[in-house]
């Protein structure tokens, strides 16, 4: 029989916390778009997203949204099935198991519904979520605790043509370098492969090969983690097609440190055999 607890919403036999403190390499951007005049010579601000206090914030969704990316990246390198989750192109929708599956919830057969979300999605659907089922990690707000604002004067680029609009200037305004954020994910009944798959992703962004943010052609995004604190409730096995990691419920240290502590669950994941969806 099927273990269903990675994906069970009605129990909690696990919940881990990932935490700490990010680190602004170069200019980092999420923006909330373009303000002032129609006129295309005049000089638009694209303005830092900020929250009611005007500290800049990296939104939860905005996490969720390149941890997924990220994630479909290295799943593909394994050969591994994975959707990308954008508009039509999710698992339940791919497979043409939505309306079965919603059938199913309807009818409050919980055990067909489980079996038809667990046969038919992938890692990115169980982990972040998909149409009408949240997923089993959860990103916070970061908002920025030591930072600085400064602005650059470029050319503006067409979404439509892909090229410099005529005459069109922006002046963008970024979080400078050095600037610092906080960082926090919880997951709820997480096997051991599903946090290593989190921590391989927070490692590559970490050494810089996912960057953050708008203007990544301009060399924007990149950043680091500093003082990570990983807490979770046991490292046992969840799920027949989990593996082991032997570690403590607590691990803290400094950036590169830490991802070498818990290369355990990366190792975990590295060496999962991941089932599914079926094809």
């Amino acid at each position: 029989m099927v273990d269903y607890t990675f994906i069970r919403k009605d129990m909690i036999k696990r919940e881990t916390v990932i935490e700490g403190i990010l680190e602004v390499l170069s200019p980092l951007r999420i923006g909330v778009g373009k303000s002032g005049g129609m006129d295309p010579a005049s000089i638009a601000k694209d303005t830092v997203l900020k929250d009611v206090n005007g500290v800049p914030v990296i939104p939860g969704s905005s996490w969720k949204g390149v941890f997924r990316s990220t994630g479909e990246t290295i799943l593909m390198a394994r050969n591994i099935t994975v959707c990308s989750g954008v508009g039509k192109n999710y698992c339940l929708n791919n497979y043409r198991k939505y309306d079965d599956f919603q059938d199913a919830i309807r009818e409050s057969d919980i055990n067909n519904a489980l079996k038809i979300f667990w046969d038919y999605t992938c890692l990115n659907c169980k982990l972040f979520g998909t149409m009408s089922v949240i997923g089993a990690v959860k990103f916070l707000d970061s908002r920025a605790f030591e930072y600085k604002l400064g602005t650059r004067t470029m050319v503006a680029i067409s979404r439509t043509e892909g090229a410099a609009a005529r005459r069109a200037l922006v002046q963008v305004e970024f979080v400078e370098p050095g600037s610092k954020f906080n960082f926090k994910l919880i997951g709820t009944n997480l096997p051991n492969y599903a946090i290593g798959y989190l921590l391989t992703i927070m490692k590559r962004i970490h050494d810089g090969y996912t960057q953050i943010g708008g203007h990544k052609s301009r060399g924007f995004g990149f950043v680091k983690f500093a003082n990570l604190h990983l807490l979770n409730s046991g490292s046992k096995k969840i799920g027949e097609d989990d593996l082991q990691a032997s570690l403590p419920d607590e691990i803290k240290a400094e950036g590169d440190k830490f991802f070498e502590e818990v290369k355990p669950y990366m190792e975990a994941f590295n060496n999962a055999k991941i089932q599914y969806p079926v094809h």
